[in-house]
């Protein structure tokens, strides 16, 4: 196996080495990583905004107990183009966690060059989906961790103007695979968030709007209704700083069940990430200050699983 997609897909499901008792899995998400840097800045900026992201890769490398580290898409540039592919993977493979990819729209959707883009073709995205799988693993895959099922979603329409639009073919294995897994505590991972979870701009707008919220959203509203079993539902895409409303809000809870956990990006001057701890009853949602060195406890969130898929029930 080389040193590309499969393994880091098998990253995923490898034995870890054996921590000190505790009772939780703690998992960190790492949303929008856009490397080198997302924006057109001078490059003084620009080689700042890259040291500061290796910084923090590096200071997770320190976390003891974590055990896995999910890029929720976005991690290339701008166009996804080859160059950006190799580059941005040299860069990841410096942390040395297990690691878990999903796609965003900026590995899989677009094309051009000098800072101009504009949708790929048919042809250019599946040649950007071969890339993305050759680099990152499977478009779409599940695995287990503290007992929880981890389902890990990408877009992979060739076709659609949704920033992330999911297959008829993916759709039906999430619901076989939820299917399986009936009473196993679930956390989805998609780039895009469900639609209505966003604190709203004025009476009567919903939002994420239709291009920024997975699709189609009516086959994912009737999916999840069908199992009760998912708890979270991680996304990035949106940019959502903590000092937005969105970021944390009663809003994002959809159909006032599923926790829509949104994340910030890394293209910012504070760099701020969110951990998942995975206890037996409950999941307790924290953000940290990379700048700071701090964990901020406004934003701590405690999911308590129902007793029906507790591990412990």
């Amino acid at each position: 196996m080389d040193e590309g997609g499969n393994a880091m897909f098998a990253s995923l499901f490898a034995k870890t080495q054996a921590q000190p008792q505790r009772n939780y899995s703690r998992l960190v998400i790492i949303s929008d990583f856009h490397y080198p840097c997302k924006n057109l800045v001078p490059p003084k900026e620009r080689l700042m905004r890259m040291a500061a992201k290796e910084r923090v890769l590096q200071e997770m490398n320190d976390w003891r107990d974590l055990d896995l580290a999910v890029f929720t898409g976005d991690m290339v540039q701008r166009n996804g183009d080859a160059a950006e592919y190799r580059l941005v993977r040299l860069v990841v493979n410096g942390l040395k966690k297990r690691k878990a990819f999903i796609a965003g729209n900026h590995e899989l959707l677009y094309t051009g060059h000098h800072g101009e883009l504009r949708p790929g073709s048919c042809t250019e995205r599946i040649i950007h989906f071969a890339r993305y799988t050759q680099t990152f693993g499977p478009l779409y895959c599940a695995g287990e961790q503290g007992g929880y099922l981890l389902v890990f979603l990408s877009p992979d329409t060739v076709t659609g103007g949704a920033a992330v639009e999911l297959s008829h073919q993916q759709l039906a294995w999430l619901d076989q695979t939820l299917a399986a897994h009936r009473q196993q505590p679930t956390i989805i991972f998609c780039h895009a968030p469900l639609e209505q979870t966003a604190v709203s701009s004025r009476p009567g707008i919903s939002l994420p709007s239709p291009r920024n919220s997975v699709q189609p959203a009516a086959d994912i509203r009737t999916i999840l209704a069908r199992h009760h079993q998912v708890r979270l539902w991680v996304s990035g895409h949106t940019h959502t700083m903590p000092s937005d409303a969105t970021f944390m809000d009663d809003a994002n809870y959809y159909e006032g069940r599923v926790l829509n956990v949104y994340n910030s990006d890394w293209d910012e001057d504070t760099i701020y990430t969110n951990s998942l701890y995975l206890y037996e009853d409950h999941i307790l949602v924290r953000t940290y200050d990379h700048s700071q060195g701090t964990w901020i406890p406004a934003f701590d969130r405690t999911v308590v699983l129902p007793e029906w898929c507790c591990l412990t029930a």
